[in-house]
């Protein structure tokens, strides 16, 4: 029986159907940025002090202000207390006297009436909604990491439910259940309806992209697999920008913004009808009748053929196992399965250092962007525009240069200039050293993408993938609090996130190249997957695509002997047409 990729040749291995199937992924990919991102303006805030009288407005330097809240002096520098006033009794803009703030007692009173907030460029957000500051200040952090909290939570569950019971399965539990908490959370009553609300959109929404991706993976040739996740990520940044938009069309409205993003979701709701289950996965569990009309469905409309023949030697296999015992028919992997396996096990280690790392540097940056610049909005689309070269550059990179070198270098180059970012104290150019480690930090997510899901075996991809994006989802709890770092040093924070992404890049070399490679099936074949001596397995051999064309033109006899050829070369590795002294594992 034919290998799975010597399948998608027959049928076509990037056919209408499958730029089909990737015109939704690329599509889901920008969705997914809405929710990933989003609190960036959910829980946004700017100045704000106490209020003293009803339907107060904030006003930066006003006779209230200067009779009812305390202040001290940095140098030159006026610092006004946001949680305490003094005890006087004002009514309204015009009421503060001499007579009233002066003479004055030193006694305070915490904020009893509540904030007034600065508007300027936020009209309303959960902060304001809710007094989010001074004592409830931690809440704040709360909204930002309870969301990848749900991240965490969601991809390992569905990511093992992507592996045990297909993908299909998972995206149509974790799509339905994001068009319906992404609007509920729009009209949410409270701050605990918000919260647990953000905690389900952490869950659902990426959950559903980890299985989108690796569906799209796996019914795409292995030079087009870099291509397709590529053009999703670039539309992750131009959704990115549009959010930016949005939210600053709408000033900041965090109601009206949920609102939006949920009803988005719903417009790809249809994309239930035509979805179908991953033939990979299911030819992986032997279900060799379903893959065969699924492959009929790509030969359709791809305007191929499927042999009807070509499962015949699989359904015998299955067949033997009739007599067997359930657990013998059918295996479900799991996680301890992935980390079972010694080599699996320090790969799998290596390249979740690497998502925590990318996530480390990323939400750190894109999470905090009301804390850069003056305009809150303008920064958060400037860094999406950042995104755009660096997902493309990191295409480009790993279709030359490969996936390995490709890490390290952006991971280091990224790690040193965020390290830089912290020291200057002209704006502009923190700014921009940090904007160039954003557009490092962009490419080493679409490459860790295109990595990982190549590195893990087909058995265990969706629980693979959850562990990683895991590692990135941990550094997003994380990132909000390293930033109150600065509270010691300044760029403490950002020489922290640094130094953690140079070392991860350091330690990417440890790990196999997979350029043009086919995809690893079964735990053993992800073992042998990269090591420089292993026995041979012609079965799952892999042949450049440079050779498959040219014995496609040669003669019968000629291809022959160009095949045994090809085969003395690979007796040292299944997978690799030349051992790789470099590769440790």
């Amino acid at each position: 029986m034919k290998e799975f990729d010597d399948i998608l040749k027959i049928v076509g291995d990037f056919g209408l159907y499958q730029k089909f199937q990737l015109f939704f992924f690329v599509m889901f990919c920008g969705l997914t940025s809405f929710h990933q991102l989003g609190n960036t303006f959910f829980s946004a805030s700017d100045g704000h002090y106490c209020r003293v009288y009803d339907n107060q407005t904030y006003v930066n330097d006003s006779p209230v202000k200067n009779c009812t809240i305390p202040y001290t002096l940095d140098g030159t520098t006026v610092v006004w207390d946001k949680c305490n006033r003094y005890d006087v009794n004002v009514s309204s803009e015009d009421d503060p006297s001499e007579d009233i703030c002066f003479p004055r007692g030193n006694d305070t009173l915490s904020c009893d009436q509540g904030w007034v907030y600065d508007k300027t460029w936020y009209e309303n957000t959960v902060v304001f909604e809710f007094d989010l500051v001074c004592t409830k200040d931690w809440m704040k952090q709360l909204s930002k990491s309870i969301f990848p909290l749900g991240n965490i939570i969601g991809v390992l569950v569905f990511g093992q439910i992507a592996d045990t019971f297909g993908r299909r399965v998972s995206m149509t539990i974790s799509l339905i259940l994001t068009v319906a908490t992404s609007i509920a959370t729009a009209f949410s009553p409270n701050y605990a309806f918000f919260i647990f609300g953000q905690l389900l959109l952490g869950l659902f929404p990426l959950a559903f992209l980890m299985s989108c991706q690796v569906s799209i993976t796996e019914i795409v040739g292995p030079k087009y697999r870099a291509r397709c996740l590529a053009v999703g990520h670039v539309n992750w940044c131009i959704v990115m920008i549009i959010l930016g938009l949005v939210a600053w069309m709408i000033d900041g409205n965090w109601r009206q913004l949920q609102l939006i993003i949920g009803l988005s979701w719903a417009a790809f709701l249809p994309y239930l009808i035509v979805m179908t289950e991953s033939p990979r996965w299911l030819m992986q569990k032997h279900r060799y009748d379903k893959c065969y009309k699924v492959m009929k469905r790509f030969a359709k409309f791809n305007k191929t053929t499927v042999p009807d023949d070509i499962f015949e030697k699989g359904k015998t296999t299955a067949s033997e196992l009739t007599g067997k015992t359930d657990t013998e028919k059918e295996r479900k992997y799991t996680l301890l399965d992935l980390l079972r396996s010694p080599i699996l096990r320090i790969r799998t280690l290596i390249i979740c250092f690497n998502w925590f790392s990318c996530g480390f540097m990323y939400y750190g940056i894109s999470l905090n962007t009301d804390r850069i610049g003056e305009n809150p909005y303008r920064t958060f689309i400037f860094s999406g525009v950042v995104e755009i070269p660096g997902r493309l550059l990191a295409w480009w990179f790993v279709g030359y240069f490969g996936r390995r070198w490709s890490l390290g270098l952006f991971q280091v180059m990224g790690g040193l200039a965020l390290v830089l970012s912290g020291f200057p104290e002209n704006d502009a150019v923190s700014i921009s050293i940090a904007m160039i480690a954003k557009f490092c930090t962009s490419a080493v997510f679409t490459i860790c993408y295109v990595y990982s899901v190549e590195l893990y075996p087909t058995v265990v991809r969706g629980i693979g993938m959850a562990l990683s994006s895991t590692s990135a989802g941990i550094a997003n709890i994380i990132s909000p609090f390293i930033i109150l770092l600065s509270v010691y040093w300044t760029p403490l924070p950002f020489v922290t996130i640094g130094i953690t992404s140079v070392f991860a890049g350091l330690v990417v070399p440890i790990l196999p190249e997979t350029k043009n490679e086919n995809l690893p099936g079964t735990i053993e074949e992800g073992e042998l997957f990269g090591r420089a001596k292993q026995k041979q397995r012609g079965s799952i051999k892999t042949e450049h695509v440079e050779d498959e064309e040219r014995q496609t033109l040669l003669p019968k006899s000629a291809s022959t002997s160009k095949a045994n050829e090809n085969q003395d070369k690979n007796a040292y590795g299944v997978f690799h047409h030349e051992p790789s002294l470099d590769t440790v594992f």
